[in-house]
């Protein structure tokens, strides 16, 4: 049984894999699609991209909503998911204007950088993702509730902030520093840089503590097509290693 936590990075998606028995590993997927061949029906995975979008509706996706109202300060690092309809806009402008046709909302910049994961994420789950245990995951809201919810002082983009989040992960998993070592090693900051290292470690730790999900919502929505549209965190009842 694996343990793997996802995050689109310039090389195509950051993977890293723990399993019961303290091994662990990483990589790098060129696609979305080569997936299947890394998880089974067994393992769980957690990725930083929106899974399920919406078509219709001035509202946004209540789990958006949940997670910001969770995180306060750091609300802004979710971004507004775009509505399916305008992933297939040939630039920025075109799918902002098709995005507040439909929602009433114009797209961040952030989020249109995105949309090529997030297209891509949107045609596996549909075609070959149901099956397999994959839930969307934000890391920041995964870091808040590997650290009790006591706030992060720094940015994850600051040197300060990449050792704060490497010292949340050491306290659940021993293979922390070995597996930001070899990544480190095995690829270029051009293909990924530290903080989607962490990123993905944080989804694997955080997956690891798959009984103790917490969904939000509680009960989801789904879209059109039958995806459910929820964020999940490691919750309550989580024990780190090292404090036993």
């Amino acid at each position: 049984m694996k343990y793997i936590g996802i995050d689109g990075c310039k090389g195509g998606w950051f993977y890293v894999w723990l399993d019961d028995g303290q091994s662990c590993g990483c990589g790098i997927l060129e696609t979305i699609d080569a997936l299947t061949g890394l998880v089974n029906s067994t393992d769980t995975a957690l990725i930083d991209m929106p899974i399920g979008l919406k078509e219709s509706g001035f509202h946004e996706r209540q789990c958006d909503r949940a997670a910001r109202k969770l995180l306060k300060k750091r609300a802004s690092s979710i971004f507004p998911s775009p509505c399916r309809q305008s992933l297939q806009a040939d630039d920025y402008l075109s799918a902002s204007d098709i995005n507040f046709t439909v929602t009433g909302r114009r797209l961040s910049r952030q989020t249109y950088f995105i949309m090529t994961k997030i297209r891509e994420l949107d045609r596996f789950m549909e075609a070959d993702g149901r099956q397999l245990d994959i839930h969307e995951f934000h890391p920041e809201l995964g870091f808040l509730a590997l650290n009790r919810f006591v706030p992060l002082k720094f940015s994850k983009k600051t040197a300060a902030g990449k050792q704060e989040r490497q010292h949340i992960l050491s306290r659940y998993t021993p293979s922390c520093e070995a597996v930001i070592s070899r990544a480190k090693n095995r690829f270029l900051r051009r293909q990924a840089g530290v903080d989607d290292i962490l990123d993905a470690l944080c989804g694997a730790v955080s997956a690891s503590f798959r009984d103790h999900f917490i969904f939000l919502p509680t009960v989801p929505e789904t879209d059109p097509r039958g995806l459910t549209m929820q964020i999940v965190y490691a919750g309550p009842g989580i024990s780190c290693p090292s404090s036993k």
